[in-house]
Parts: C-alpha cells; structure tokens; sequence
C-alpha cells in the first residue's frame, strides 16, 4: 500500500486538510508548504493524478507552449516538471511552430475541449498575442514566462532583464574596458529591449558613449552568435569584450574565435547560466539565476489559478547575479 496524505501530515505535524491544501495550491504558511512538500519528496509520496481530476474535474495535465526547445526552455520545464509532479500533476508540451494556422491547431488541440487543465505560456510574440487573447477572454488559466508585454492581461514571471545586463556591463567597464560589444537578441520580445537598455544606461553612467557600430543583431542562437563574432573581428577597431545578451550567443562567438584561432581576443559575458555555460570551453562568465526556480513558481502560480486560490493576474520578478568564470 503507499503513503497516504495521513502518513504526511503525521509526519509533518500538521492535519490532513493542511496536506490536501498544499496538494491543490491553495495558500497555507511558506515554511508549512516547504515542509509538507520535503516530507513528500522523503516519503516518495505520490499523489493518484486521475482520482484527484475526477474529484476537481480536473484532466491531471498542463501544458506547455514554447517557440523551441533551446537549453534555456528545457532547463527551465526541468524545473516545472519537479513542481508539477508535486501537485500529482503531469506536463504535456506543444512547440509553436512558425506558422499562424500550425500554431493555432496546437492550441486549439491542448483547449477545446481541455485536455490541460492550464497552459505555461513560453515567449509569447504579437504573431501568438491573438492565441493568448483568445484563452485569456475564456477564462482558461494561463501564466506567461519571460515576456513583459502581456503583464496587463496574463499572470507573468519574468527575469529582471535590465538590472541583469547593466551588471554585465558594469563588470566590463570596472575589468577596464571602454570599447563594448552588444550582441542584441530577437526584435519581437521585451526581453531584448531591456537587456539593451540596460547595457546602453551602463555605459552612460560610466561617461562612455554609445557606439552603434559595436552593437550587432542576434536571434537568440549560436549561429547568431558566430556571426557576430566575424563581425567584430573584421571592423579595424574592434571591440575588447563583448556581452551577448544570451548565454547561447555567448557561446556562438567563444567558438568562433575558437575556429579563426583568435581565443582571448574579446572578453565575453553572456546571459542565462544555461547548463553549458560552465562547460565550454573557456568557461563563461554570465548573469544567472536558477532556471528551474523559474519553472517551479510558473507551475505554483498557475496551480493557483486553476484551483482559484489566485483570482487576479500578478507578477513575479526574478533577479540575476553576476557568475565569474574563465571568459571575462
């Protein structure tokens, strides 16, 4: 026989209702949830997912919407699988393809009739904003991750974007550098604006003026990254370090100073901490924070929302730190 949502709460010290509590989402002490959630976890406590949707008349299921499926993405639904199986749940994951119609039979596959009980809405752009409109005029429980365009009308955790790459960009300028490269991520998503905005305010404060020059498009992708790479090395005065405003980008151009043998030849700082920042290469040098805390708090959010313990839309902000590595 397994544990039983009693075993817990003897266990715990707590009653069996706090247990039921903290299995649907709803609010009980943070130190209480943490506990009960450890003593789960310990006891190998699995909640029976099909009982519990028959009684809420929920399906057991989320869902997860997401352009691609980069280190970033995988690292972060990592972290809402760990969350989601604590509330007996289980992730079912649609990649938006670029094609309006494509994107629409996903979404449509995944809300009518449900067969998720909420969506984790990766990325969203104004070619999606008519989608997340749409679910969000029926009431279907949705929760934005890392855009800030749609705080006004979607439950959203985001990364604080600008304060992250002003601190890259601080460290450059206080390692002595005055000639800074930008690598700027895709035009459509607020996360690249801010983490421009950011490096831009960085070296205003430092009196250092804005070279267009040394800023240079990217999508977000280790060909981007690359390409920039060839750029700056072909411009006779180039930069001395450069910040890709992701950790993929970053990457791009560690390896292609690697191939045109011109290692050393820029400082570089990324963004993100994905998984294979610290394994290239030289290691690199990055603003992180914990991937897989951003997907347990979407999952907790909309958890929330979809036993209505949440009945607003609010905003979680995350910060990043500085990580030192090998590469700046």
């Amino acid at each position: 026989m397994g544990v039983t949502i009693q075993q817990i709460a003897v266990k715990a010290g707590v009653s069996k209702a706090t247990v039921s509590r903290v299995l649907n989402g709803l609010a009980v002490k943070y130190e209480t949830e943490q506990k009960v959630k450890g003593i789960m976890e310990k006891m190998q406590y699995r909640p029976h997912r099909f009982a519990r949707g028959l009684a809420n008349r929920q399906t057991g299921f989320l869902g997860v919407l997401s352009p691609s499926m980069d280190p970033f993405v995988a690292s972060v639904i990592a972290g809402m699988e760990m969350e989601a199986r604590r509330y007996g749940k289980l992730l079912t994951l649609g990649v938006l393809p670029e094609d309006g119609d494509a994107e629409r039979e996903v979404v449509r596959t995944m809300t009518e009739p449900p067969v998720v009980d909420g969506l984790l809405f990766f990325l969203p752009t104004l070619r999606t904003e008519p989608l997340l409109r749409n679910l969000i005029r029926k009431g279907f429980p949705v929760v934005v991750l890392c855009e800030r365009s749609y705080e006004n009308l979607a439950s959203s955790v985001v990364i604080d974007n600008f304060d992250g790459a002003k601190q890259a960009t601080q460290y450059l300028i206080q390692k002595g550098h005055k000639r800074i490269g930008f690598i700027k991520g895709r035009a459509e998503l607020s996360d690249s604006t801010e983490r421009y905005e950011g490096y831009r305010m960085a070296l205003q404060e430092a009196g250092i003026p804005l070279d267009q020059n040394l800023v240079q498009p990217g999508y977000y992708d280790i060909k981007s990254g690359m390409e920039a790479a060839g750029k700056f090395l072909e411009m006779a005065n180039p930069p001395t370090a450069v910040f890709a405003s992701n950790d993929g980008m970053a990457i791009g151009l560690l390896h292609a100073l690697h191939t045109r043998k011109k290692e050393g030849a820029f400082a570089v700082v990324g963004f993100d901490d994905i998984e294979m920042a610290s394994l290239v290469s030289p290691s690199l040098t990055t603003i992180g924070y914990d991937l897989h805390e951003l997907g347990r708090q979407a999952v907790h959010k909309l958890i929330r929302l979809v036993t209505g313990e949440e009945k607003h839309r609010s905003v979680l902000q995350l910060k990043g730190n500085l990580i030192v590595r090998e590469s700046a």
